[in-house]
């Protein structure tokens, strides 16, 4: 059970990679007060949150009522992966709109699709069904925690690690998010029998 959690814990943590969030989440809120930067970030975290713990809960019965097995969104999830490590790994940070003021502009685009893109739920649905959703849940809470704190806190970590330290943590997250891509589809692969392991 501990070794479970934390395998999806960590995976969670790799794919929605709460420091990609940073640059975009600063160019909206970077001058603002604390208040209001609290404010956002709060807003942004449980936005993620409530659509990750949706998609845990009734993702598979979504899929089943659209017709389209597991295995197929796995694969789907791990193609958009695959792609979205791509851009990590070039060290590429999100592209941000014009400076919005107001605490609810925070949910396009840092609550999703950075926090809770297409990779996160994907993954969410998966590991809800390989290992239930108490330990889905409970490493998205905690997964959400820290991306609070890593929002709350983003002017202060940026000082500390700077840009480039930025680029330089995307790139390593690059890599493992697509290792879980790959797995991903080996996984549906082998759940059609055309692929032994």
């Amino acid at each position: 059970m501990p070794l479970d959690f934390l395998t999806v814990f960590v995976s969670m943590f790799v794919i929605i990679d709460p420091l990609i969030a940073i640059p975009t989440f600063l160019v909206l809120f970077g001058k603002s007060d604390r208040t209001k930067q609290k404010k956002a970030a709060l807003e942004a975290t449980i936005a993620a949150l409530l659509l990750l713990v949706a998609f845990s809960l009734f993702g598979t019965a979504i899929l089943e009522r659209m017709s389209v097995s597991l295995p197929a969104f796995m694969i789907a999830g791990g193609i958009l992966l695959l792609y979205l490590s791509f851009e990590f790994i070039k060290g590429e940070l999100p592209k941000t709109r014009s400076v919005e003021k107001d605490p609810s502009d925070v949910i396009v685009p840092v609550a999703t699709p950075l926090l809770a893109g297409p990779g996160a739920i994907t993954t969410s649905i998966y590991f809800t069904h390989t290992y239930g959703a108490e330990i889905t849940l409970a490493a998205i809470f905690f997964v959400m925690f820290l991306c609070f704190f890593f929002l709350y806190y983003s002017t202060r970590i940026v000082k500390i690690i700077g840009h480039n330290g930025l680029k330089i943590f995307t790139r390593i997250m690059g890599i493992l998010t697509a290792a879980i891509a790959i797995s991903l589809i080996e996984k549906a692969l082998v759940a059609w029998h055309v692929l032994v392991i």
